[in-house]
């Protein structure tokens, strides 16, 4: 396992497999633009009612420029589909009679 450590006199001890000096250690933190906050993060997995509950979160929150750009397209997939549907029910009048 990776295991880095920070020191200032060069002194590796055994247990590390990679030692860094400060300079070194600022670089690599740097290079590999580390968070120390997402560290510390646990990860856990997202149930449903807990995905439910965030995506309805989301959708209240959401800026009316949003919500329209959402909006348009549904109405269109909605025109499309009350169409269908309409139709199928007018060919099915149709044919009983």
């Amino acid at each position: 396992m990776f295991q880095a450590h920070s020191i200032v006199d060069d002194i590796c001890p055994p247990e590390f497999e990679i030692c860094f000096t400060e300079d070194e250690w600022i670089e690599f933190h740097s290079y590999v633009e580390f968070d120390d906050a997402e560290v510390f993060i646990p990860e856990h997995t997202v149930g449903d009612g807990e995905a439910l509950a965030n995506f309805t979160w989301e959708i209240l929150f959401l800026s009316p420029w949003e919500l329209i750009y959402i909006a348009l397209p549904m109405s269109v997939l909605a025109t499309y589909g009350l169409t269908i549907y309409y139709a199928y029910k007018w060919i099915q009048r149709r044919f009983n009679g």
